[in-house]
């Protein structure tokens, strides 16, 4: 039985995909270098800017380029998945909630803010700013198993990319997927999450917990 659910951010709860990849894609061009396809840009998703800069951009453009690209970001008006407000507040009744998430602090609040989440429903909130090690690593999750202060096998983490899962399998946790981000079904499947651990949606994800 579960008894915490930790929670990803970025295509989980709130649609940013198109938005952080356009916004790479502009400063790219602004910068004169290469200009990825929007594929490109969303196999790295799930991972921080400053980590997959250096894949497709020279490393010694990363600051000023995370700089230009935030502010693009921060100026544009987030949505959040479908139903995942009301899921979130509905699962915040039962379940301790945290958020790990490889955005940065800067967009954080301001995207919670903006979907009308409050930070009230969640025990901590940590961005890519707040940690020392970021996914695929496993030693991600270090502070907030301090914080839930469970057993492993109690703790639900919940993400939709591939390097979510990497990180909460190293780290012998449960990982439930959900298919609104870039990542496929049979990605997940390909690396060992079985099929009844992939859901469409996070709306789907208290019927998950009820059957588990």
């Amino acid at each position: 039985m579960k008894k915490a659910i930790i929670l990803d951010v970025d295509n989980t709860i709130i649609n940013t995909g198109t938005i952080f990849a356009k916004a790479h894609q502009q400063t790219a061009k602004e910068m004169g270098l290469n200009v990825p396809k929007l594929e490109e840009i969303k196999q790295y998703f799930g991972v921080p800017f400053i980590k997959f800069c250096p894949k497709l951009w020279p490393e010694s453009k990363c600051k000023k380029f995370l700089s230009l690209s935030l502010r693009k970001i921060k100026s544009k008006k987030v949505k959040a998945i479908p139903h995942a407000v009301s899921t979130i507040k509905l699962l915040s009744k039962f379940y301790p909630l945290g958020l790990i998430s490889s955005k940065e602090r800067m967009l954080m609040y301001p995207h919670l803010s903006q979907v009308k989440l409050s930070t009230k429903l969640f025990k901590f909130i940590y961005s890519c700013d707040d940690l020392k090690y970021s996914k695929p690593d496993p030693r991600v999750f270090s502070k907030a198993l301090k914080k839930f202060n469970f057993k492993k096998n109690e703790i639900l983490y919940v993400g939709d990319s591939i390097y979510d899962y990497i990180a909460a399998k190293k780290a012998n946790l449960k990982f439930v997927a959900v298919l609104t981000g870039y990542h496929k079904r049979n990605e997940f499947q390909k690396l060992g999450l079985k099929s009844e651990n992939i859901l469409k949606s996070i709306k789907y994800l208290p019927k998950w917990l009820e059957n588990e």
